[in-house]
């Protein structure tokens, strides 16, 4: 290219606190996350669906429904926040690191990559709850 542009990605550590009193967090800002494993938009959607499932069942009680939906989101956000983490280091390693990815990958069929992201495509309405 005749000029390059750069940008930062950034993610923070996860957080287990969401909600304050009546206002509560989704989507970025609630887990903000690099983009190597694409799902910053699912997550915010899943978000959504998760709140209204929680404000359903606790009849708009909106303390409860944010205390539910907390509960049933930090575990999952932080797992992709944290796995985006570790594949963007995987993506751009250099050196011995690099050959070791490498070696790691070689050969695999794209189906091969995919089951170890097997995790995130079993999320559904019917399970997003936490039932602790």
């Amino acid at each position: 290219p005749k000029t390059w542009k750069r940008w930062a990605t950034a993610d923070r550590e996860p957080i287990g606190q969401w909600s304050f009193g009546r206002a509560t967090l989704l989507g970025d800002a609630a887990h903000p996350t690099t983009q190597y494993m694409a799902q910053g938009a699912c997550m915010a959607m899943e978000d959504g669906v998760t709140l209204g499932e929680a404000l359903r069942v606790n009849n708009n009680d909106f303390i409860k429904a944010f205390d539910l939906y907390q509960r049933s989101r930090v575990a999952r956000t932080a797992r992709i926040v944290l796995s985006s983490r570790e594949m963007g280091r995987i993506y751009h390693a250099k050196g011995v690191e690099r050959l070791v990815r490498n070696d790691l990958w070689k050969g695999r069929t794209p189906e091969r990559f995919y089951d170890a992201m097997e995790w995130l495509y079993g999320w559904n309405v019917n399970n997003c709850l936490a039932t602790d």
